[in-house]
């Protein structure tokens, strides 16, 4: 409780990261969709959350996303992100889909204590 708390996103190898390209075919037609991040929004569990921002965060001692609980508990923590996208049909242009989709992350529960210290005379 009371103190910083590091959070950090890793981009999980399944799926497809903002800048790699899908190619698929569409009623004959070859199509490249290319995902772009918008933004993360992290979601600490006890009503406050920090977004959206493009940061991934980071560990201690370094990382730009931190958040300090003043109770302790359990508290779902997540991460949702928000991707744009580009398409290509046939090889063109790429141009920019006009909306956005919010993907929300699995929960991590994060469980807060509280420690006290004891003077002791030796």
């Amino acid at each position: 409780m009371n103190l910083r708390t590091f959070y950090k996103v890793n981009w999980t190898p399944k799926g497809f990261q903002p800048g790699e390209v899908d190619r698929s075919v569409l009623r004959g037609i070859p199509v490249q969709i290319r995902p772009k991040l918008v933004g993360f929004t992290y979601v600490f569990g006890d009503g406050s959350s920090v977004g959206p921002t493009t940061s991934t965060g980071g560990v201690y001692p370094d990382g730009d996303i931190t958040h300090v609980y003043g109770a302790k508990g359990q508290f779902p923590v997540r991460v949702n992100t928000t991707f744009g996208a580009d398409f290509s049909l046939d090889g063109s242009t790429w141009d920019e889909i006009p909306a956005t989709v919010t993907v929300p992350g699995p929960p991590t529960v994060v469980t807060v204590r509280e420690a006290k210290g004891v003077l002791v005379n030796n």
